[in-house]
């Protein structure tokens, strides 16, 4: 009972917190989108992510703790994917990388008033209930890919609600990696729905979300009979690091 109660006053903390340094956040990310190239918008956009990140996540004592996260090539564009369990782990993925990426979003999230405008120029868009516009999106992510840029992918779709390790994944991540012959490199995060439910909003812990990418799995040489094989792949790995993390605490 007491632990609940905690956890709702810490919630409300946490949301009294969140705006203002959002509203902050948002301000930095218009000036950096009007003063900064094409070309570096991505790379500029994503520090500012990660420094919110990091200053929000400190004012309200959660960590995040990543292993190999400095195991990337500069001079590579990958294609990263993770598992996803809270709302928590939105943040942690732009702390996780160290490597300028650009996320995936759901096209409602664009749509919501003024910070709509951030999120259509930082991040690429999908109507996943429409075929074609999944298929758009493939198209620019390739793009994107191919001008220089690594894509980030949550392949279950939505956050985990269920009590298994995984929800099923979906094929558009690793059809991306063998379209563009990239690279696929798999973070997998542990915790982050002990210390925020996906299920119930106010029930925010202060604690660690721990991760760990793995090495690179080469796709070159793939084609698209290869894509169930990929996707087997990944999964095992995420479903590995994430019962080793468990079993470790």
């Amino acid at each position: 009972m007491l632990k609940n109660v905690f956890r709702y006053i810490f919630s409300v903390y946490a949301l009294l917190a969140f705006l203002p340094t959002l509203i902050i956040a948002y301000i930095v990310y218009v000036v950096v989108i009007n003063l900064s190239s094409q070309k570096n918008m991505v790379r500029n956009t994503h520090q500012v992510s990660s420094a919110w990140a990091y200053i929000y996540y400190a004012m309200i004592f959660l960590f995040v703790k990543i292993k190999n996260k400095n195991a990337f090539d500069k001079n590579k564009v990958y294609v990263c994917i993770s598992n996803h369990r809270s709302l928590l782990d939105v943040p942690a993925w732009a702390m996780a990388c160290k490597h300028p990426v650009r996320f995936l979003s759901k096209e409602e999230m664009t749509k919501v008033p003024v910070f709509g405008y951030v999120l259509r120029r930082v991040y690429l868009s999908v109507n996943r209930s429409d075929r074609n516009d999944r298929f758009k999106s493939m198209t620019k992510m390739k793009e994107t890919i191919d001008a220089g840029t690594s894509m980030f992918l949550a392949p279950e779709g939505t956050r985990n609600k269920s009590g298994n390790v995984l929800l099923e994944l979906k094929d558009g991540a690793f059809r991306l990696a063998i379209a563009a012959q990239v690279p696929l490199r798999v973070l997998t995060l542990y915790n982050s729905d002990n210390l925020l439910s996906p299920i119930k909003l106010f029930s925010l812990l202060p604690g660690t979300i721990y991760g760990i990418w793995e090495n690179p799995i080469e796709t070159k040489g793939m084609t698209e009979n290869d894509i169930s094989k990929l996707k087997e792949q990944a999964r095992a790995i995420m479903e590995k690091n994430y019962l080793m993390m468990k079993n470790a605490k």
